[in-house]
């Protein structure tokens, strides 16, 4: 069992299909887009621009699939509702504070795999 809590690299293995050049993309790339694509939802939710927050959740969400991170997408999902069905900007954050916390565990815990690909 791997020492991971929100990313899963077996599923990040089977949907690059095992080619381990392209997991290693794949995590280098997030690594740097995942990021910017995040920065971009905190503002809009700073913003308190629902269609924004919507949009950027909607965005993010299928990446967590590939990584293996189902309950990360769940709350990328969850999030995109709240949004469009305008639940109270308060709602919103809180969802959102949780989802910082658990997004920051995923960009750990990659960053520590792909040191673990770059030894390999």
């Amino acid at each position: 069992m791997s020492d991971f809590k929100i990313i899963n690299p077996d599923v990040l293995k089977s949907s690059m299909m095992n080619n381990m050049e392209m997991v290693k993309q794949l995590v280098a790339l997030f690594l740097t887009q995942g990021k910017v694509d995040f920065e971009t939802l905190e503002n809009a939710v700073n913003e308190k621009n629902y269609l924004e927050i919507a949009s950027k959740a909607h965005h993010i969400k299928p990446t967590m699939e590939y990584i293996g991170a189902s309950n990360l997408r769940i709350q990328f999902q969850d999030l995109e509702q709240k949004a469009r069905n305008k639940a109270s900007i308060e709602e919103i954050e809180e969802a959102f504070a949780i989802l910082t916390r658990d997004f920051n565990t995923a960009m750990l815990e990659l960053e520590t795999y792909s040191t673990s690909l770059a030894e390999a």
